[in-house]
């Protein structure tokens, strides 16, 4: 089942949940204009957080090229729900077929494996896929923003460390500030740096950790 779908089976479960609970409180006796606002705001809240969330831009094929650490690779494979194991090239080109599949669209859904697993429980048939004809959006913006000023980057996105006007690598973790930082303007590239960032923080703990023990 497609995440899109899975959603629209899982959204069935939550709307049936809320008019269950909706129900319970009214048989106790609680303000129905009360009960029936709070209802309506806890399922405009889910349908707001679930768009926000599962809802991200598709990366060009040109953009995945310039993805150059494979850990990037391998983090935009668990986003889309693809397999992230095996070598860079492997994951590179699973996810250039994947950017080709869906080259027509802009954005598209991701779900959770949960969120899959209800939406099995109720299958829903995939409508027939049809063709946009809306532009994909780059993730990373060429022309004048392709040299990104550094002046304007006091801080690394990936582990917060402060910067100088000069830098163009993170002297703490090696990161590409312009390339990291560009990557901030969208949904996918800020999961992608979230990601990133638990790693390369827990790695630098870890190393924090052994140079203490060495000392």
């Amino acid at each position: 089942m497609e995440p899109r779908q899975a959603w629209g089976a899982f959204s069935i479960i939550t709307i049936l949940a809320d008019a269950i609970v909706v129900a319970a409180l009214l048989s106790y006796g609680f303000e129905p204009v009360l009960v029936g606002a709070i209802a309506l705001i806890a399922l405009l809240v889910y349908f707001y957080v679930v768009y926000k969330r599962y809802h991200v831009e598709v990366v060009p094929e040109e953009d995945i090229k310039k993805f150059e650490d494979p850990a990037d690779l391998r983090i935009l494979c668990t986003i889309y729900g693809l397999d992230p194991e095996g070598g860079e090239t492997d994951i590179r080109n699973r996810l250039l077929d994947f950017a080709r599949w869906n080259r027509d669209s802009a954005f598209i859904w991701i779900a959770p494996k949960a969120v899959q697993y209800f939406g099995a429980a109720l299958e829903i048939p995939p409508p027939p896929r049809t063709t946009s004809a809306r532009t994909v959006k780059s993730l990373l913006r060429e022309g004048e923003d392709s040299e990104l000023d550094l002046s304007r980057i006091n801080k690394c996105p990936i582990c917060d460390s402060m910067t100088s006007k000069e830098d163009s690598i993170c002297k703490v973790c090696g990161a590409d500030l312009r390339f990291y930082t560009r990557l901030q303007d969208s949904k996918v590239g800020r999961l992608v740096l979230s990601h990133k960032s638990e790693e390369v923080r827990r790695k630098l703990r870890y190393e924090v950790r052994e140079l203490e023990r060495d000392k």
